[in-house]
């Protein structure tokens, strides 16, 4: 077999072949290009850089040495909501679609670190979903075709889980940097809201929106956050100051939180359950003393994110299109952001004061812990299952993660091994805002714990 058809595309993998000259830029991206033909109609994709211009780009970047920049040559893909010059946005929507004239902050950033855009990725339509099948066409789970993918970044996750990109943006309101990480066996790391620049996006809620990272381990999302993490003075919603400095997180005898076993939630899924003890044993192995955490005070506040006015930010980004253009719209999508109508000024006003005790409450909890640990996603969707029942469902796979922007938390999404079944479990590690860089190396050393290659095994899923 050529030794090219088995390169990870690992960021660490990548930089060591390319310091030792066993691969150019111009290899990865002729490889690249023969796996994404031999996947055929994926559902992955929704636009690719022509090869030529790929081509181009690797050629330039041969005349520059690999030690000279963080991310030479490392392959990305983006969420169809993050603006590239030369393709268009369309949100997963083809009559939304625009041009835009120049790139997100974001994609300048790792141009400028030597990365190599391949194109864009699918997504649930105006990132309204954790399923990733609210899209004319749409990628299935990298392990099991009959499954979700999880969204709204279904495409970003299963790029990156089947190996045609190192690493790939995505858009997190609710969930969708976590949940399709932890479906497709792969790192999902959710920034403090506002640590890394949004401008250059089509918004859900513009207000606590964030940019995931997708990536094979943790190592390979901090490289990347790392050249993200910086200021934007053009971004009126990045942070203007620092989040209050905390102590790093001791090797051992910290302290993590879990739910209450009573308030352990995974919707008739025992394998999941069994699947999160495992998860907690092994935090113990790590060093960490579990501690139980009221979860009623996260739950609530993750209930106001589409049970409540924040809806409205939806309404103001992408409401007039989706009235105008129902015929071109999910239906779902276009019902939840329709919904966003009938909430009022003394509504919101309700909402921020209730957000507000929630906040307090929360704040109280991380005061006797270092971090909190629930299950990324409570179970996992047959593609069909959630077809038949879209919103009960979709709201089930939110149960673990609607809270985070909405109480300015980070998170990291943490693979945690096979189910039963053989679908990936994962964990979701949450801290305070700003400790990004302290969950990232328990991340790696859980991940680590697994003995599970990142990713997903081969698999030619049918076009969907």
């Amino acid at each position: 077999m050529n030794p090219l058809h088995r390169q990870s595309l690992a960021i660490a993998a990548l930089a060591r072949a390319y310091r030792r000259e066993t691969f150019t830029p111009a290899d990865i991206i002729g490889e690249i290009h023969r796996r994404i033909q031999a996947r055929g109609r994926d559902g992955v994709w929704t636009a690719l850089v022509p090869e030529q211009a790929l081509m181009q780009r690797a050629h330039e970047l041969a005349d520059q040495s690999p030690e000279a920049l963080p991310l030479y040559g490392i392959p990305f893909s983006l969420k169809d909501n993050i603006d590239a010059a030369g393709l268009d946005t369309t949100a997963s929507c083809p009559a939304y679609a625009y041009r835009p004239a120049r790139s997100a902050r974001t994609v300048a950033l790792l141009e400028a670190a030597g990365a190599i855009l391949i194109g864009k990725n699918t997504m649930d339509q105006f990132a309204t979903g954790l399923v990733g099948i609210r899209a004319p066409q749409h990628p299935v789970n990298s392990f099991n075709a009959e499954y979700i993918p999880g969204g709204s970044s279904s495409g970003s996750a299963v790029a990156v889980a089947t190996g045609l990109v190192s690493f790939a943006l995505g858009s997190d309101t609710g969930g969708s940097g976590r949940i399709p990480a932890a479906l497709n066996n792969i790192v999902g790391l959710k920034p403090t809201p506002g640590l890394i620049s949004t401008a250059g996006m089509v918004y859900a809620n513009r207000s606590f929106d964030c940019v995931p990272i997708f990536a094979l381990d943790c190592a390979d999302a901090q490289s990347v956050f790392d050249v993200l993490a910086v200021d934007d003075p053009d971004d009126p919603y990045q942070r203007r100051q620092a989040a209050p400095s905390r102590p790093p997180l001791a090797e051992r005898d910290f302290i993590v939180g879990v739910p209450t076993g009573e308030q352990r939630t995974f919707f008739d899924d025992d394998d999941a359950e069994r699947c999160f003890e495992r998860a907690i044993e092994q935090m113990v192995g790590l060093g960490a003393r579990i501690v139980d955490v009221d979860y009623a005070p996260f739950k609530e506040a993750g209930d106001l994110l589409f049970e409540g006015p924040p809806l409205a930010e939806r309404l103001a980004s992408v409401g007039d299109f989706v009235r105008s253009h129902a015929r071109q719209c999910d239906p779902v999508v276009a019902a939840i952001i329709e919904k966003a109508s009938g909430y009022t000024a003394v509504d919101f006003v309700r909402y921020q004061y209730r957000l507000r005790e929630l906040e307090v409450e929360v704040d109280r909890a991380f005061s006797s812990i270092d971090l909190l640990m629930v299950p990324t996603a409570a179970t996992a969707y047959r593609i069909d299952a959630v077809r038949a029942d879209p919103v009960r469902l979709n709201r089930h796979m939110g149960h673990y993660t609607y809270f985070a922007n909405l109480l300015d938390l980070c998170a990291l999404a943490v693979p945690a091994g096979l189910r039963g079944n053989g679908l990936p479990f994962g964990v979701c590690l949450l801290a305070p805002a700003g400790r990004d860089r302290a969950l990232i190396p328990l991340g790696s050393r859980f991940q680590a714990l697994q003995g599970l290659a990142p990713g997903a095994p081969v698999l030619q899923p049918e076009p969907v």
